[in-house]
């Protein structure tokens, strides 16, 4: 199951990296919560359900060219995968570039993300968060 779990979340990478934002979406059940601990000033830090992840998304698209998701790991904490993670870009009218490194945190059931909370400084406070401890 855990396995399995993982999975699920490299799926959701690569069709981000590919930019299929559906296929992104579908892999998130349809209650989902995203979290952004570090979310910026004119973004909301929690959003509920697919088409507010989705919308929240299409703007990060808008925003940035060449917006990239890229993650370092995969951590099984069944029924959580944790990842260290990079989220870059740059600002389509400004040029100025975005480099964040955080820890993300995806809670998986039945192949489907249920939560995702994104911006954790590091695995030990990701884990901790979770309630689970490396």
């Amino acid at each position: 199951m855990s396995q399995e779990n993982v999975e699920t979340v490299r799926r959701v990478n690569a069709f981000a990296l590919a930019l299929d934002l559906e296929a992104v979406i579908d892999l998130y059940h349809t209650d989902a919560e995203w979290r952004d601990l570090n979310h910026a000033p004119d973004t909301p830090g929690v959003v509920h359900g697919r088409a507010a992840i989705f919308a929240l998304w299409s703007q990060w698209l808008e925003t940035f060219d060449h917006f990239t998701v890229e993650i370092y790991e995969y951590i099984d904490a069944h029924p959580w995968v944790i990842c260290p993670t990079r989220w870059y870009g740059a600002g389509k009218r400004s040029g100025l570039g975005v480099d964040l490194r955080a820890v993300d945190a995806y809670l998986v059931s039945d192949g489907k993300i249920m939560r995702a909370d994104i911006g954790y400084p590091d695995v030990e406070s990701a884990l901790k968060a979770v309630g689970l401890e490396e």
